[in-house]
């Protein structure tokens, strides 16, 4: 059976093969015993021990039934019979399952038996030697076990001592829709060569402003492009992802609000990035006020024209931004319910309005205008709207 989550992929086999002189690619261990067979081994040997070019990089083939990740080394010295020995430690896992965090385990470890062959010819000699291959199944059954029970593995041998930790890897963000505005959320040099060119290109129009479809005509992308780039960056904690911005919105503080009040170092840099451009600046004082001021049951709107924000030097847009950034405030979306189920089939949509879809979400998936929807909604009295 396939696990249900992808990231809960616990370690089923670890197995040490090498390169004979003889037999060619061969299992040195393998842990349980009789994992893999020999057909399945043999078809995919020649990418266990494979050309020069592919040593000591990470290797990871997907099978039918699993995913073995790897990563070969070759030793080169005139004691072996073909003046160089190859061997592959790698790692078994369910075919669909997520492999990342096992990567650096995978190469620490096998630098570790690296280092044993070197001094002692550890893994070159166990073809031969019962006891040293028992000694190396010994050092795997605990590997696979100390780390699928606590994630975690102390390994000694031969006066050496490694420490294996398993890193969590934060689970894939959702795809972002069409409607959705990407926010930069920590200062990011996006000319530095660790950006490929897809992000290089779609960075310069993400400004909180613009949605993915909009960024996708900009940066002249397709649209399944510019959201799988706008993806790996929430992944990477670049930027988040915000509704369009909006006056009928509706934001409420959050218990962060109370951090920026008792954290002066971060007064200048609020009333920096909030106060409209090319005037005075905004004060703190009506900056924390009209962040107060943003509760369940008062629409932005309604925020603005209490307050006046062009009147105190505010600019309501990255007020907004600011907030969102930082986490003082967060956004209460709108969720069209139809009140009776008789009436499903006579409202316009209906069907979408079951409180699981969010005012934007129903926009983007049915390519309707969200302003128009959102007109729809208010005039019809067989949908409420819940806000949560």
């Amino acid at each position: 059976m396939e696990p249900l989550d992808p990231y809960d992929n616990p370690i089923k086999c670890i197995f040490v093969c090498h390169f004979h002189h003889t037999a060619g690619p061969k299992i040195l261990c393998q842990v349980p015993k009789d994992f893999l067979s020999k057909d399945t081994f043999e078809t995919v040997s020649v990418y266990m021990i494979p050309k020069g070019q592919l040593q000591k990089f990470i290797i990871t083939i997907t099978t039918r039934d699993n995913k073995i990740l790897g990563y070969p080394i070759q030793i080169n010295d005139q004691k072996y019979l073909r003046n160089a020995y190859y061997f592959n430690l790698c790692f078994v896992c369910d075919h669909n399952s997520h492999t990342l965090h096992y990567e650096p385990i995978v190469k620490k470890l096998s630098t570790f038996l690296l280092n044993l062959e070197i001094e002692d010819n550890f893994l070159s000699k166990s073809d031969q030697s019962e006891k040293s291959q028992e000694e190396l199944l010994c050092l795997m059954s605990q590997v696979m076990q100390d780390l699928n029970l606590h994630k975690r593995c102390k390994l000694i041998a031969r006066q050496s001592i490694i420490y294996l930790n398993v890193i969590e890897v934060s689970r894939n963000p959702p795809t972002p829709l069409d409607f959705d505005v990407p926010l930069l959320v920590s200062e990011i040099d996006f000319l530095d060569e660790q950006w490929d060119l897809t992000t290089r290109q779609v960075a310069p129009f993400i400004d909180g402003v613009n949605h993915v479809s909009k960024i996708s005509k900009l940066s002249k992308l397709d649209i399944e492009v510019v959201a799988a780039c706008i993806q790996n960056l929430v992944y990477c904690n670049a930027v988040s992802l915000v509704d369009l911005f909006r006056y009928s919105n509706m934001y409420v503080c959050t218990t962060k609000i109370g951090q920026l009040a008792r954290n002066k170092s971060r007064y200048d840099e609020a009333i920096s990035a909030i106060s409209r451009p090319g005037g005075p600046k905004a004060t703190f004082k009506d900056i924390f006020t009209v962040f107060s001021a943003m509760r369940q049951g008062s629409r932005f709107i309604d925020v603005c024209l209490r307050y006046n924000p062009v009147s105190i030097n505010i600019d309501e847009r990255n007020l907004v931004l600011y907030g969102l950034a930082n986490g003082y405030i967060r956004q209460l979306r709108k969720y069209p319910v139809v009140l009776k189920e008789k009436d499903v089939d006579k409202t316009f949509m209906g069907n979408y309005y079951n409180g699981l879809n969010s005012l934007n979400i129903i926009s983007c998936f049915t390519n309707s205008d969200v302003y128009q929807l959102d007109e729809e909604i208010e005039r019809d009295i067989r949908i409420v709207s819940v806000w949560k």
